[in-house]
């Protein structure tokens, strides 16, 4: 099947030839034919999106930055339960508060890991400290103490 014109013809369309190729200023048939007006420089009212809900079901920026502050707080607060506590843990409840505060994105994984890090890593270097302490003040035993 081909037209006058020897181009091929669609047979899928409902006897009309050259219904999808007609084309005047950028405007098909079938805007031609319900009467709407489109200059060729505008883009159809199909690929601006829907007015009432810009960027519906894609996250924003904001929300990207605010679920990679939780992530890393949520890493860096389970790292500070094995590993360096004492520093780790506040780095995690401070990413943990900036996620929630600026970004509106719940962090509370980091924040528990991150106290629960601090914790113990205080409760680690405070048993350091006392043991030293114990073995410099602790007094010297005699030898006759020793039985052998």
């Amino acid at each position: 099947m081909s037209t006058p014109n020897g181009e091929p013809q669609n047979p899928y369309t409902s006897g009309q030839p050259n219904q999808g190729q007609n084309q005047q200023n950028g405007q098909s048939r079938q805007y031609q034919q319900f009467g709407y007006q489109q200059s060729p420089n505008q883009s159809s009212p199909y690929q601006q999106g829907y007015q009432g809900y810009p960027n519906q079901g894609y996250p924003n920026q904001n929300q990207i930055v605010g679920s990679q502050l939780a992530q890393t707080s949520m890493i860096l607060g389970t790292i500070s339960l094995f590993l360096l506590g004492i520093i780790l843990g506040p780095i995690a409840i401070i990413k943990a508060r900036q996620a929630e505060r600026e970004f509106n994105t719940p962090a509370t994984v980091g924040k528990v890991t991150g106290w629960i890090g601090l914790i113990l890593g205080l409760i680690y270097v405070l048993s350091f400290v006392g043991v030293i302490v114990f073995a410099i003040m602790a007094p010297e035993a005699p030898e006759s103490a020793y039985s052998y």
